[in-house]
Formats: structure tokens, sequence, C-alpha cells
């Protein structure tokens, strides 16, 4: 009988802790992606590129006064006779040192996801503004807050560009700097816009974008932009 008891196998409790493990483990594993895979979605609609710190572009009492002053008076001062002070222009673009793609001649120079904050834009280094005088450039774009037409391209996903070919009015002081050596002086360079940081843009008119154009908005995910008004600001007369 001793000897029945002592042949009886020990009950092994690691059979219990593997039975409670397992699905533990399990169910954290399926909890983590699930996780995952939302934070991924949601990473998916931003804009890429560099980002700077949330909250760290703060407005200027002084230059928001002088653009709301400057939208109410809507003088435009022509490019090639602007002084080194704060002005209103208005000018198509042209040119960029780079771009975020697009229709050729059409390409985008500055993108941001709708409702996002003005730090999250990506934009090209230096763009080429001109008018019926002359041209200058646009520094700091990705600092600026753009008024334009919303993009939409999804049931979720919206965005706000600029593109070559925009007509544009910007807010912000000029520093003259003139060079160029084309004996046609309207395609001179007189100075630039948005040195120190403030720099405000709005849309005036956009040329009708064809079928193609549009496929290639809606296929931009990488980069989308800030929240702005849908439809374009009323002309305004010199």
């Amino acid at each position: 009988m001793l000897d029945d008891a002592a042949a009886a196998p020990a009950f092994e409790w690691s059979y219990v802790v593997l039975a409670v493990l397992i699905p533990a483990a399990i169910l954290v594993y399926m909890l983590g992606s699930f996780r995952a895979k939302r934070i991924g979605s949601a990473r998916n609609l931003e804009p890429q590129g560099r980002r700077m710190p949330k909250g760290s572009l703060k407005s200027d009492p002084q230059f928001s006064g002088f653009v709301g002053r400057a939208l109410q008076r809507g003088a435009l001062t022509p490019i090639a006779t602007a002084e080194a002070q704060p002005i209103m222009i208005r000018g198509v673009i042209t040119s960029a040192d780079g771009n975020l793609g697009g229709a050729p001649g059409r390409e985008c120079v500055w993108r941001n996801r709708s409702g996002a904050p003005r730090d999250a834009a990506v934009a090209a280094e230096l763009v080429v503004v001109a008018d019926s005088t002359g041209r200058l450039t646009l520094e700091n774009l990705d600092h600026a807050e753009v008024i334009a037409p919303e993009e939409k391209a999804g049931p979720r996903v919206a965005s706000y560009g600029l593109y070559i070919g925009d007509e544009i009015e910007v807010i912000a002081r000029f520093k003259p700097e003139r060079f160029g050596t084309d004996p046609d002086p309207t395609r001179l360079v007189y100075g630039s816009m948005g040195g120190d940081g403030n720099l405000y843009v709005r849309v005036h008119s956009r040329p009708i974008a064809p079928a193609a154009e549009t496929a290639v908005h809606a296929g931009a995910e990488a980069l989308s932009s800030p929240p702005s008004p849908a439809q374009a600001p009323p002309e305004t007369t010199e």
C-alpha cells in the first residue's frame, strides 16, 4: 500500500501556471497589436519631414495688428518700389528652390494637414513671387500663417497647400536686397519677405486644377496643412 502511494505522480503546479500565463500573454499581445495599428494609422495622416516642438510658434501681437490693418485697408505695394518696412504685396508664385511634388508647372511649395499647428507644415526653403514690377523671395514659409482653400483627399483626410501659379497676397516686413542682371527690370529680385519669421500668406486666386493635378493632390498623404477658410477671400482693390 505504501509502495502504491509512493508510486503516484506528484501534482505539477507548473501546468497550472502555464495554463494561466499563456492566455494572458495572448491577450496582452492582441491589445498591444491593436494599439500599435491605431497609432500607426494616426501617424500616416501626419505630414512627414522636419517637425518643431508643438506650440513653439507664437504669434507676435504687433505683427498680428499690422496684418489686420493691412487687410482692412487693402493697400498693395509694388515690389519694385517697396521699402524696408512691413508691406502687403500681391503676386504669383513663379518658382522655388524645391517642391513637394505635383503636376509640372503646378508643384506644391507648402503644405499642412487640416487642423494641424503651423509648426507641422513643410515647405520649400525659398519661394519666388512676382508681380508686374519685379520679384521677391519668401523666407521661412514653413513658419507662415497661410490661408488657402481646403483640399479633400478622402472622407477623413484634408489638407491645405500653396502651388506654383497661385496668386497670393503676402504681408510681412520687406528687406531690400536687389540682385539679378536681366535687362528687363520686372525680372529682377528686389528683396525678401519673412526673414524675421513673421509672414502672412493667403491665396487670392488659383488656376482651375485639371483632373490629373487633382489626382496628384489626393495621393499626397505625406504632406497636409493648417486650418484656413475653405473659400478664397474677396478681391481687394489697390
